[in-house]
């Protein structure tokens, strides 16, 4: 039969329940076709089968980096103040990133820490502008810490991987 060469662990007696597709010769053409047929089912089934192979690394792993990945250099935070701490920088800048938002209506967004005491706020001030393929906004900040407070104004752009990085920082005027 012509599927035997295929499949060779199919019992005989299953091959012999088959329908026989040979019975007429075919003319030549078709015969290439049931050649190409039987070509394209061998190989599918091969890449089936090659596809359930498991490939482990050969050897213990390299037990120190080459250094040839630069790790990426940490984000400017400069606006915030020394005197915060972690949990007050959380909040800071969660504030930053809501109040900078383009499609934000402008409004004061305020943060608070019970723990600390520490409480800001941050104020877009005017509406976002593209700047070196970047979105940027302008804003100025509030921060009442336990040494005092603090106004800032400045601006941020927002990065390719949706991160606000702080440029043009300077105290805010009082007027």
């Amino acid at each position: 039969m012509a599927l035997r060469w295929l499949f060779p662990w199919i019992s005989p007696a299953l091959y012999a329940s088959l329908p026989s597709f040979h019975s007429v010769p075919a003319p030549r053409g078709l015969q290439i076709f049931a050649s190409l047929r039987r070509m394209v089912f061998g190989a599918a089934i091969l890449q089936v089968l090659g596809g359930c192979t498991l490939i482990t690394p050969v050897g213990a792993p390299d037990p120190e980096p080459t250094g040839s990945i630069a790790t990426a250099p940490a984000k400017p935070r400069a606006f915030l103040p020394a005197t915060l701490d972690e949990e007050d920088r959380r909040r800071a800048l969660g504030a930053l990133e809501i109040a900078l938002d383009p499609q934000g209506n402008g409004a004061p967004v305020r943060w608070d820490n019970p723990v600390s005491k520490a409480r800001g706020s941050v104020t877009p001030a005017g509406l976002a502008y593209p700047q070196n393929d970047l979105v940027c906004r302008a804003f100025s900040a509030q921060f009442e810490t336990s040494s005092g407070a603090q106004a800032q104004r400045g601006a941020a752009c927002r990065d390719k991987n949706a991160q606000w990085i702080v440029s043009d920082l300077r105290p805010a005027n009082k007027d």
